[in-house]
C-alpha cells in the first residue's frame, strides 16, 4: 500500500473518529441542572435594571420586555427592538446565566418582517464582549450559521440551509460540550461543528443592525 492511500484511509477514521465522538458528546451528555427564562413576571413595556446592565453595543431602550398575543408562553416576550443608529449588533446577556461547558441550550424566536438583513439568534460560551458563538438565524438567506467573535471579528465558519420564516415562531437549540457545538432548528439538527474555542461561557441572545425579533422560553439544561 502506498503512503499517500495510507494516509487517506488514516484521515478518514480520523474524520469517522472525531465524528462519532461529536456525535456521543453533544447528544449523551446526563444533564442535573437548568434555568428557565419566560419574562412573564416582568410589566409590559419595561426592562428590569439587571437586564439593562447586561446590554452590549446596545443604545438605551433597544431591549425590552413586550407582552405578545402571539408569545408561546403568554403574556410576554422579551424584544430587540430596530435601532437606526446602529452598531452592527446587539446583545443581551442573561444577568443570572450560569456559566457552563456542557449544556443543552433552547430559545423561541420570532423576527419580524422589516428589512432585507433580518437576522437574530442564540449566544453561547460568551466569555467576554469579543469572545462568544453565536447560531444565526437569517430568514433572507434561509441560512442558519455558527459564528464566532474573535476580537470584534465574527466569523462565520459553519452555515446551513434551513427554511425560515418571519413573522413566525422557531424554536433554536445548542447543544455545547468539550467536543464541539451543535444546532437544532424546530427540532431538526442543521450543524455540528468539531470546535474547541471558548469552552465554557454564559448565555444570551442576538440581533443584527435594526432586525426586530422576539424572543421567549429560554431555557438551559446542564
Amino acid at each position: 500500500m502506498s503512503k499517500k492511500r495510507r494516509l487517506l484511509i488514516f484521515a478518514i477514521i480520523t474524520v469517522i473518529g472525531v465524528t462519532f465522538a461529536l456525535y456521543n458528546a453533544l447528544n449523551g451528555f446526563n444533564y442535573t441542572h437548568s434555568k428557565d427564562w419566560n419574562f412573564d413576571s416582568y410589566q409590559n413595556n419595561t426592562l428590569p435594571t439587571d437586564y439593562a446592565a447586561f446590554q452590549l453595543d446596545s443604545p438605551p431602550g433597544l431591549w425590552m420586555v413586550k407582552s405578545d398575543d402571539s408569545a408561546p408562553s403568554q403574556p410576554n416576550v422579551l424584544a430587540s427592538l430596530p435601532a437606526t443608529n446602529s452598531s452592527g449588533y446587539h446583545m443581551q446577556i442573561m444577568p443570572d446565566s450560569p456559566v457552563i461547558s456542557d449544556a443543552s441550550i433552547s430559545v423561541k424566536i420570532k423576527i419580524l418582517p422589516g428589512n432585507t438583513a433580518e437576522q437574530a439568534g442564540l449566544v453561547v460560551r460568551f466569555m467576554d464582549p469579543s469572545h462568544y458563538f453565536v447560531l444565526v438565524l437569517d430568514p433572507t438567506n434561509n441560512r442558519i450559521s455558527l459564528c464566532k467573535s474573535d476580537t470584534e471579528f465574527l466569523i462565520c465558519s459553519y452555515e446551513a440551509h434551513a427554511q425560515i420564516s418571519v413573522g413566525e415562531w422557531h424554536t433554536l437549540e445548542a447543544t455545547i460540550s468539550s467536543q464541539g457545538i451543535g444546532g437544532w432548528l424546530d427540532g431538526t439538527e442543521i450543524i455540528k461543528a468539531n470546535n474547541q474555542y471558548y469552552l465554557t461561557g454564559q448565555v444570551g441572545l442576538w440581533t443584527k443592525d435594526n432586525t426586530e425579533a422576539y424572543f421567549d422560553d429560554l431555557s438551559i439544561n446542564y
